[in-house]
């Protein structure tokens, strides 16, 4: 293989992590905007303590949950995913 070809496959192993880690991005995204829906949704009702305690384990759970998705679509040292 020479430099060319080499270059040419380093170059689309990185578009395909880019694209992948963009896929990610959208699904924490998406996850965030959850998490700030149900905090707006917490300053504004008077819950009780087992509804206030529900809407703290789905943030809780929704954020374990972006931070794993950030942590698996990351590369690693070696630049591989």
């Amino acid at each position: 293989m020479d430099e060319k070809e080499k270059l040419k496959k380093e170059l689309q192993q990185e578009l395909q992590w880019v694209q992948y880690r963009q896929k990610i991005l959208d699904i924490m995204e998406e996850k965030l905007l959850q998490m700030k829906l149900l905090s707006e949704k917490d300053k504004q009702g008077n819950f009780t303590e087992r509804e206030l305690n529900g809407l703290n384990t789905r943030l809780n759970d929704l954020a374990a949950q972006v931070i794993a998705l950030d942590g698996e679509s990351r590369k690693t040292e070696d630049g591989k995913i």
